[in-house]
């Protein structure tokens, strides 16, 4: 496992956005590419971002998931008031 770094990087504007860099050595130690998910945590005091990589959703798994959503409507709908 490789051992933990610290190192400085600034924000960017990005079209209307901001962005942070990720190196390319990041990149590869994450093994991530433009399909990688990753959650973003901000602390209450504004002071830590942290961003965990998020496991891929199979995508039969994504399928079943948008398929039952779709057959099941109503019923979602009433557990959301639940």
């Amino acid at each position: 496992m490789a051992e933990n770094t610290l190192e400085k990087t600034k924000m960017f504007k990005a079209g209307n956005s901001y962005a942070l860099r990720l190196t390319k050595e990041d990149r590869k130690l994450l093994h991530a590419d433009n399909n990688t998910v990753f959650e973003k945590k901000v602390s209450a005091d504004g002071n830590t971002i942290t961003f965990s990589k998020l496991e891929a959703v199979h995508p039969e798994l994504d399928n079943f998931i948008d398929n039952f959503y779709a057959k099941n409507s109503e019923l979602m709908k009433d557990l959301e008031t639940k």
